[in-house]
């Protein structure tokens, strides 16, 4: 795929020569859609914010980011691509985009085409953090643009969960929860406390300030664009690649990848989720190639739009993933590809009731963390398991509110697209969901986090495999203990009378699971802590 961009391909000659503006451009988003230009766009030159991080400078944070293996193909098949990214030091949070004022000058008069990709994907994000962020990061982005006498396109990257509250989503612009203008005040005369005396107020019926601030960005771009020509890109969940840069390239533990590593290392045993919710992950790549793709469509109209040019990059209408074919697919990913690493055999299930899954988690998480910690305090080390216990606990709320609720995503701008194109450009910038095989992913999926999150080598899967059975029998053994250990308890007399009465008094309860049943199908039980 070298040189596809040359003539062949009608996406990629009308990016010859371009210079394209990126923010995020070294984020997960980010460092694919800049490999993929390079790659199969035959671009002038890249600008690329970039902010310095923990003392690293915007120079060496790119060549870290050019030294991985995702750009592997252009470092060895063009080299000289390489050298077409300028770094500038910016930052999205500060005005004027951090920039001086010849940075500024040179971007203005060169860019022509821009992907904003930065934001705060932090669910938990005090308001104001996000405010900054996602909705005066896109206004200043914005600001930028109108500078830029060249412009041709400007990609704002937003999300599919924006009007999470409703179960239905279209790819329109939805009346805003609050005048961007006003939350912007408000965000300037409260304090930090009083924002967040009045931000569940604020936020609902959305769950988190991250769907909040990024469905008010998508009004202030609308409204601030004036001339400027635009397109909104709403991915689902971002998940690792299908086939670009390679074949399950990911490199964080964000969302559902962070999961995956939690059960396939035996650490997370149960997952909250409610039978045939279709669970929506999208593959970085297919993001990627409709974000370049919307560009140059914003320009040369090939396909029009009855309205805003929106696109719902989701797989729920096209290609549903149930929980339970999710629940399939790793059982047999763990057994076909288990990790080097795993600490237990994960035998993790799916709870399709809340109480079952708070349960689990504390006997199964909670307790043997505080026991972990408690035998390295004994042993003068420094304790880490509560701490990494809630950091999971915490991502796995974080993840609920979307994994017990189904929402139908429609994509018809984006199938209209993918069909306005040549036989060319549906090869090299494909983004056509409905050619993906799940289980072929997942498997996939999982090589990739083994290689390039955890570093295990391809012939490490041998010595896996035998890990895994020790460990399957070891988790057999403990079972069995457990078992006739409880079966020493219940035989005693004592213990038969403790017992009977424990059991006359579940009963009790139990005779009201229905009632708790219906009331957390209805919603009531949702969010205790909002209620009280």
């Amino acid at each position: 795929m070298a040189d596809i961009g040359i003539g062949s391909s009608e996406i990629s000659e009308w990016y010859r020569n371009k210079t394209i503006f990126v923010t995020g451009g070294t984020g997960f988003m980010g460092k694919v859609l800049v490999e993929k230009l390079l790659r199969a766009c035959n671009i002038r030159r890249i600008y690329l914010l970039v902010r310095p991080k923990k003392g690293v400078e915007i120079r060496q944070r790119l060549e870290d980011m050019l030294n991985l293996k995702m750009f592997d193909n252009v470092r060895t098949e063009q080299p000289e691509m390489l050298q077409k990214i300028v770094p500038v030091r910016g930052d999205i949070t500060m005005e004027g985009l951090g920039l001086t004022d010849e940075d500024e000058a040179r971007i203005a008069e060169e860019t022509e085409v821009i992907f904003h990709a930065a934001a705060t994907i932090n669910f938990q994000e005090p308001l104001r953090v996000a405010v900054n962020m996602n909705m005066l990061g896109t206004k200043r982005v914005v600001a930028l643009a109108h500078k830029m006498s060249n412009i041709k396109a400007l990609v704002h990257v937003s999300t599919a969960y924006g009007n999470c509250h409703l179960t239905e989503i279209y790819e329109e612009l939805y009346p805003a929860p609050i005048d961007p203008a006003r939350l912007i005040q408000l965000t300037e005369w409260f304090d930090d406390e009083m924002l967040e005396a009045i931000s569940p107020k604020l936020l609902a019926p959305r769950p988190n300030t991250y769907t909040y601030t990024k469905a008010l960005a998508e009004h202030l771009l609308v409204n601030d664009s004036g001339t400027i020509p635009y397109s909104i890109v709403r991915p689902s969940i971002v998940c690792g690649a299908w086939r670009e840069p390679m074949p399950g390239w990911v490199d964080n533990l964000f969302a559902f990848t962070g999961m995956l590593v939690g059960m396939s290392k035996g650490v997370l045993r149960s997952l909250y989720t409610k039978p045939g919710i279709a669970l929506d992950f999208i593959p970085v790549d297919i993001a990627i190639n409709l974000m370049i793709t919307s560009a140059w469509n914003v320009d040369v109209q090939k396909f029009r739009t009855n309205g805003d040019q929106i696109y719902c990059c989701s797989t729920s209408s096209q290609r549903p993933l149930t929980s339970e074919l999710v629940a399939e697919y790793l059982i047999h990913i763990n057994r076909k590809y288990p990790l080097s690493s795993a600490l237990w055999y994960p035998d993790g299930s799916a709870k399709y009731s809340k109480f079952p899954h708070q349960l689990h988690m504390f006997f199964v998480n909670i307790i043997p963390a505080y026991v972990i910690d408690g035998i390295f305090r004994v042993l003068g080390r420094k304790p880490f398991a509560v701490k990494l216990c809630n950091k999971m606990l915490k991502a796995i709320d974080a993840l609920e509110y979307f994994m017990i609720r189904n929402w139908t995503f429609h994509n018809t701008n984006v199938r209209s697209l993918y069909d306005a194109l040549s036989p060319v450009d549906k090869d090299v910038f494909n983004f056509d969901i409905s050619q993906m095989d799940w289980k072929d992913y997942f498997e996939t999926y999982q090589l990739g986090i083994k290689q390039y999150i955890l570093d295990e080598p391809a012939d490490s899967l041998p010595e896996a495999k035998k890990s895994m059975n020790r460990l399957y029998w070891l988790h057999c053994i403990v079972r069995l203990i457990m078992m006739y250990g409880a079966w020493c308890i219940v035989s005693s007399d004592t213990a038969c009378v403790l017992y009977s009465s424990f059991f006359h008094g579940a009963s009790h309860i139990l005779s009201c699971a229905p009632v708790f049943v219906a009331a957390e199908d209805s919603g009531l039980l949702e969010n205790p802590i909002q209620d009280l």
